[in-house]
């Protein structure tokens, strides 16, 4: 994580609300501790669904130290204070080299393959980015 855990907590995304987290390399997904069961059911579905994505993540985690940040927020006035004018359930932004996904509240099954959608493409967007060379160790 490029940012460190200070700048997120000063930062606009972050709500006092989160009390708890799960962290396991490139993905971190904050919630308060009454949302524990629906940021669980992330994570084991990404888990499931995702493996081949989330291993090639784990590898740019490591070499760039990318992580996507999900923010499960708990009500629909503390999103709109971190994504003003966000009409949509799901929102997207930048801290430092890490991707902010913001989460409208809590929400029904039928959404979350949109949330796990979201994930994988701010994943894969990595791809798209340049990595640092890795020196060659000479002898």
């Amino acid at each position: 994580m490029k940012a460190t855990y200070s700048t997120l907590m000063q930062s606009k995304f972050f709500n006092p609300a989160f009390n708890s987290a799960i962290f396991d390399g490139p993905v971190r997904i904050y919630f308060a501790q009454f949302h524990e069961s629906l940021a669980l059911k992330i994570y084991f579905a990404l888990q499931q669904k995702f493996a081949a994505e989330l291993a090639q993540a784990k590898e740019v985690h490591q070499e760039m130290g990318r992580t996507v940040l999900v923010m499960l927020y708990p009500s629909e006035e503390s999103f709109s204070m971190s994504f003003e004018n966000e009409p949509d359930f799901l929102a997207i932004d930048d801290l430092f080299d890490d991707t902010i996904i913001g989460v409208n509240g809590p929400f029904e099954d039928d959404k979350l393959s949109a949330v796990l959608n979201k994930v994988v493409g701010a994943m894969k967007n990595w791809e798209t980015l340049p990595r640092p060379m890795l020196a060659e160790a000479t002898l």
